[in-house]
């Protein structure tokens, strides 16, 4: 096999037992840290060319690892973990700030409702996926919008009610998807220090509960509303304080943990779990669900104990698999498909300084198979929106949707097409809410092509559509435009925005450094075409 080559740092040969929380796991062939959305597709297509199995993981903060060595791919995202502020309100997180870095954060800037963050482990991706609460909050109450990346490299910003279903329970726990961010909402206020002075009661309270004794991964099961009362208090009355399994024990001091006191196995935990659900379901009649994520390669007979869903190994009997991403044999027949959609980011991801609501979208419109019969038809449409309608207020002194050379000293909303190979050829298009537009094709960055040095709508001429109205401007493209860019069915897809007095806007975003520049093919996002 061919030994993969991915786009951001990685370690080879180590023990999960250094990214979990508890301390736990065999060795995996790859550990990989994608900084961006872009990298994370770049490495998920990588893994799906070469067949490679699949862990997410965040801080692993609730995650047992298997004690079997892993023979695939852990991503971390603990790399993606920047948050800054884009309004007075809203705050975005990538999915690996941690927690109590969040509450911090909204601390400074005098916002209420994330003291109760403070000292939570784990990451704002992890918490959004499990909607996780503490002291009777949960993240569901603020988030106002979710962020993931398919397996299919596809960026989706999915509202809030699209994504959390109750209680510790959301759409994404059953989905493939990856939480990449978060758009967060903090509407009210207070002094830093009274913010402060809660967060340490929250702290206190923790160290007061011993929660953070040895290394666990928190509460091990859900609360059952159906049981009356927390899980805590049904293991506590079932005698579970302190019983021991191996290196793995109930904490003396919540029932509802289970902690590694020093050399625990997976197995130690998961037998601890098996009994603890199966005494609460037959003494009780409490069927209790695992709070606690699993991954990797377990006994099946004790995944069945404690209700976990798994995949057979057919060359160890006996033995399972759960916790793996499901790499699909084909993409979504819906047409049209969402390729990317979210809001565009400051550059540099600086506080308060880009406007919210300039939404993109780009979208395939036929199946390859289609396409390919009709290559003069619309293939891909992509689409801006301003939702304050003042954005894009610097005009060109030019007929309404004409094509106008240096378009980008204006206000504009751009799209960069890649090949999908990495060959470094791209495609820049512009365009404005009145429809004037712009396209070039270069060879290598900012190096246009023999014939696009001076461009000219006669190149585009019924390949490239320009279209405006009240529900958004954009561009349409033919298949037979874009197929010397489609790569194994792949494009590189990235969406800016530039309103001409140094404000830029990204989507998907990635770390901006030195002075703004998206003519950087290397870094787009690679996306699988249905």
């Amino acid at each position: 096999m061919t030994e993969p080559i991915f786009p951001c740092p990685f370690d080879e040969r180590m023990p999960l037992s250094t990214v979990g929380y508890y301390g736990i796991g065999g060795e995996a062939r790859w550990i990989v840290h994608p900084r961006s959305v872009g990298e994370l597709a770049l490495v998920l297509d990588r893994c799906r060319q070469l067949g490679l199995p699949v862990i997410i993981a965040g801080k692993g903060s609730n995650m047992l690892f298997s004690d079997e060595e892993f023979p695939g791919v852990v991503i971390v995202l603990d790399a993606m973990n920047r948050m800054f502020q884009v309004s007075d309100e809203l705050f975005f997180c990538e999915a690996g700030v941690e927690n109590t870095d969040a509450a911090i954060v909204l601390q400074e800037a005098g916002r209420c409702g994330g003291e109760w963050l403070y000292r939570l482990p784990g990451t704002i991706g992890a918490t959004v996926r499990m909607n996780g609460r503490c002291y009777g909050r949960e993240i569901s109450a603020v988030a106002r919008s979710v962020v993931t990346v398919g397996l299919d490299g596809a960026v989706r910003w999915r509202r809030a009610d699209e994504v959390f279903l109750g209680y510790k329970e959301t759409r994404l726990m059953q989905s493939p998807e990856i939480v990449v961010g978060a758009m967060l909402e903090f509407a009210e206020h207070d002094e830093p220090e009274a913010i402060g002075k809660r967060m340490q009661e929250y702290g206190d309270d923790r160290d007061a509960k011993h929660q953070f004794d040895f290394p666990s991964c928190g509460s091990t099961f859900k609360n059952s509303y159906d049981a009356g009362r927390p899980s805590g208090q049904i293991f506590d009355a079932l005698g579970f304080r302190g019983r021991r399994e191996g290196g793995a024990q109930v904490s003396d001091h919540h029932a509802n943990f289970i902690f590694n006191t020093g050399g625990a196995k997976a197995a130690d935990v998961l037998n601890l779990c098996a009994a603890m659900r199966t005494e609460a379901r037959e003494k009780l009649g409490a069927t209790l669900e695992l709070e606690l994520q699993c991954a990797g390669l377990f006994q099946t007979a004790l995944l069945d104990a404690c209700g976990i869903a798994s995949t057979p190994e057919p060359s160890r009997p006996g033995y399972g698999w759960t916790g793996l991403l499901p790499f699909p044999d084909a993409c979504d027949d819906a047409f049209p498909r969402v390729l990317l959609q979210g809001e565009a980011l400051d550059y540099f991801c600086r506080d308060a300084v880009f406007p919210a609501g300039i939404a993109v979208e780009v979208g395939q419109l036929i199946p390859l198979d289609e396409a390919r019969k009709a290559p003069d038809r619309p293939f891909i449409r992509w689409t801006t929106r301003d939702e304050s309608g003042v954005a894009f207020s610097l005009h060109p002194d030019a007929p309404v949707g004409a094509f106008v050379d240096r378009l980008w000293e204006h206000n504009v909303s751009e799209l960069f097409i890649g090949q999908g190979g990495g060959s470094g050829q791209y495609l820049e298009f512009e365009v404005t809410p009145e429809g004037h537009w712009l396209a070039i094709r270069f060879d290598a960055p900012r190096q246009r092509t023999a014939g696009h040095e001076i461009p000219s709508e006669e190149l585009w001429r019924s390949q490239a559509t320009p279209f405006a109205s009240e529900k958004g401007f954009g561009i349409e493209l033919s298949y037979a435009l874009l197929e010397p860019f489609i790569h194994d069915d792949t494009l590189r897809l990235q969406c800016a925005v530039s309103l001409g007095d140094g404000r830029y806007g990204l989507f998907p975003w990635w770390r901006g450094e030195g002075a703004p520049d998206f003519h950087q093919p290397e870094r787009y996002c690679v996306v699988r075409l249905g």
